[in-house]
C-alpha cells in the first residue's frame, strides 16, 4: 500500500509541475500576442523579444519563435526573397532532380509536394498537399494545427494508398525541416521513391505547387471565413476531390480536368 501512495504523490506532485508549466505558457502566450497585436502584426520574433525584455520578460528568441509559429503569429511583412547561394549545402537536403522539369510522361514518374497555410478563427490549419506531375492531380494531402513531420508523412501515406506503385518515383518538396526530416527520408526509402530538393529560398523550383495553392486560396479559401478546422476540411475535400481532380480543366491537359486524363490516356495504353 506504501509503494502505491508514494506513487501517487509521485505522480500528483508531477501534475502540479505540469498544470504550472502550462498555466506559465498560457501566460506567456497571452503576452506574445498582446505585443504582436500592438505591432498591428508586423513584428517579427526578434523584434517581440526585445521588446519583452526592455519591459523586464526575458525569454529567449528560440521560444518566442516557437510560441509565435505554434499559434499562428506570422508577421505580414514578408521578407525580401534573396537568391540563395549553395555555398553551404548541407547534408540533411538531396540534390535537385526535377531541375524545373515539370513534364511528366507517366503515372508516378514524379510527385511534388508542399504545405501552406489556412486562417481560421481559432488559428492557423496546414495543409500539406502531393500532386502527381503526370496529370496535376492532387493524389495525396492531410491537414492539422501543427505543421509538423507527422503532418507530411500521413500526405505521403494517402497518395501512396492511392496509387501504391512508387518504386523509383521521384518526390520533389523545398529544403523545408518537414521533408528534411528522418522520418519522412525513411518512409521514402521504404517504398524505393527518389527524393528530391528545391534549392534553398528558391520558390522557382517547386512552381506547380505555388500555382496549385494560388488556385486553392483564389478559389476556394480567400472566399470563406473559417469558424474552425471542420470548415477547413469540408471545403478542402469539395474543392480537391470533387471540383479540382474531376472539373477543373488544365490548359497543360489540353483542357481536361486531371482525372479525365489519367483515363483517358490508361485506356489509349491498354488499347495500343
Amino acid at each position: 500500500m506504501g509503494i502505491k501512495d508514494r506513487a501517487y504523490y509521485q505522480w500528483k506532485k508531477q501534475e502540479e509541475k505540469r498544470n504550472a508549466h502550462r498555466a506559465s505558457e498560457r501566460t506567456q502566450v497571452e503576452t506574445i500576442h498582446h505585443v504582436f497585436v500592438d505591432s498591428k502584426e508586423i513584428y517579427g520574433a526578434r523584434k517581440i523579444q526585445k521588446h519583452l525584455e526592455a519591459s523586464g520578460i526575458y525569454m529567449s528568441e528560440w521560444k518566442v519563435r516557437r510560441i509565435m509559429r505554434e499559434n499562428g503569429m506570422y508577421s505580414v511583412i514578408q521578407k525580401k526573397f534573396r537568391p540563395y547561394s549553395n555555398q553551404k549545402a548541407s547534408l540533411r537536403y538531396t540534390d535537385n532532380i526535377v531541375d524545373r522539369d515539370f513534364n511528366a510522361v507517366e503515372p508516378n514518374q514524379i510527385w511534388v509536394s508542399d504545405i501552406t497555410y489556412i486562417k481560421t478563427k481559432l488559428g492557423w490549419y496546414y495543409l500539406a498537399a502531393i500532386i502527381d506531375l503526370y496529370n496535376r492531380e492532387v493524389i495525396g494531402y492531410s491537414t492539422s494545427k501543427n505543421i509538423d513531420t507527422e503532418l507530411v508523412k500521413q500526405a505521403i501515406t494517402n497518395a501512396i494508398a492511392r496509387y501504391p506503385e512508387v518504386q523509383g518515383t521521384i518526390f520533389h518538396s523545398d529544403r523545408g525541416s518537414q521533408y528534411a526530416s528522418a522520418g519522412v527520408k525513411t518512409i521514402l526509402d521504404d517504398y524505393g521513391m527518389i527524393q528530391s530538393m528545391s534549392k534553398g529560398g528558391c520558390p522557382y523550383d517547386n512552381s506547380c505547387m505555388e500555382s496549385f495553392f494560388a488556385y486553392l486560396k483564389k478559389e476556394c479559401i480567400y472566399r470563406r471565413s473559417y469558424k474552425d478546422s471542420s470548415e477547413v476540411e469540408k471545403d478542402l475535400f469539395e474543392y480537391i476531390e470533387l471540383f479540382y481532380n474531376r472539373k477543373r480543366i488544365h490548359s497543360t491537359l489540353n483542357y481536361m480536368t486531371p482525372m479525365s486524363y489519367r483515363i483517358q490516356n490508361q485506356a489509349f495504353i491498354s488499347a495500343s
